[in-house]
């Protein structure tokens, strides 16, 4: 049995507190998901662009108002407490001498209540072929050790996270798991996390495109038919919410959508703008996640967060085909035989 990355010491109470700290999300229901209203894009759209065509804040301030216009005085509703991130639209008014920030049409909030962020800029690979060893990222910076189970030798340049590796051996010493990744390079599993080429999941065609998302090393790879495509490291959900396990069909997907949860808990989140949705159980989706780096680790309500630029990737290249409309759907759910298969499990 491997040991996991993510059960360590954290108390329920301090799991809370991570969860306030750095934000989670997943999808509401269906039902409940509204299509973010048209915007004017700022910056300007790159199709070749690693993050969205969007510029994102995090609300810092509870309960900010939100005003009709730049310097009112009554405001119209307020953002609420919580974990929040809103889109700016277009460039920041300044008016008498304070910055305001337009976030949706008729919204304006001040400047000072949110910190502009840059989304993660990690991505996955593609590939030609499938590979013949397990391969992955670093999730932690690591001094690598000459041998199995011995300490990280002085003077030894560390590696940083999210660096690529191939592991080229396995061995276990004691309880743990050591990969050597490299001459005279070794670190343990807990450091790494791995893509294993797996064979297609019983029920899925020769021909047919599918997503491997293994909940225990944080990964994704596509597939076509018996091909790997492509690879990279994912966000699932926390023991709590764990993603759910099984062999599902993509049914939906939205480009742009609002996305919140545990209305009036401590942990309540609103996020605004949430890319490249691709819904394939219930209230599941792959989607970006521009609110964390923590690509590797299971941080989410569920669903599978997603580098922003993987989160586009996996979108476009996904049944069903993505339209010119904000939604895609399939045009019977219960008869689903179009949508790319979704296979998740430990």
């Amino acid at each position: 049995m491997k040991q996991s990355r993510f059960i360590v010491t954290l108390s329920l109470a301090m799991l809370a507190t991570l969860i306030i700290a750095n934000g989670i999300a997943s999808a509401k229901p269906m039902s409940d998901v509204q299509p973010a209203p048209n915007r004017v894009i700022f910056p300007a759209p790159n199709a070749d662009s690693a993050l969205p065509p969007l510029t994102y804040a995090w609300v810092i301030t509870a309960n900010v108002p939100v005003y009709a216009n730049p310097g009112d005085f009554i405001p119209v509703r307020d953002l609420g407490a919580g974990f929040l991130y809103v889109s700016v639209m277009g460039q920041p008014i300044v008016q008498g001498g304070q910055t305001w920030y337009q976030i949706n049409p008729g919204e304006y909030i001040d400047a000072a209540s949110v910190v502009l962020i840059r989304p993660s800029s990690f991505h996955g690979i593609t590939l030609d072929a499938t590979p013949d060893k397990p391969f992955g990222w670093l999730v932690y910076a690591v001094q690598p050790s000459i041998s199995a189970g011995t300490v990280p030798t002085k003077g030894v340049k560390a590696l940083t996270r999210y660096t690529p590796v191939t592991v080229y051996e396995e061995t276990k010493v004691g309880e743990v798991t050591w990969y050597r990744i490299g001459d005279n390079q070794w670190v343990d599993q807990k450091k790494v996390g791995l893509v294993f080429p797996a064979p297609r999941p019983e029920g899925v065609g020769p021909s047919d495109k599918w997503i491997d998302v293994n909940t225990f090393e944080q990964t994704l790879a596509a597939y076509e038919g018996d091909r790997m495509v492509y690879a990279t490291l994912v966000s699932s959900g926390l023991p709590q919410w764990e993603t759910d396990p099984g062999l599902f069909r993509v049914f939906a997907k939205v480009k742009l959508a609002r996305m919140s949860g545990r209305e009036g808990l401590a942990d309540y989140y609103f996020l605004e703008d949430v890319p490249w949705a691709t819904y394939f159980n219930k209230d599941m989706a792959l989607h970006g996640a521009c609110w964390h780096d923590k690509f590797g680790f299971k941080h989410s309500h569920g669903c599978v967060n997603l580098p922003p630029a993987d989160a586009r990737w996996i979108f476009d290249w996904t049944t069903p085909t993505p339209g010119d409309g904000n939604w895609t759907v399939v045009p019977d759910r219960a008869n689903n035989d179009i949508g790319t298969w979704v296979w998740v499990h430990d």
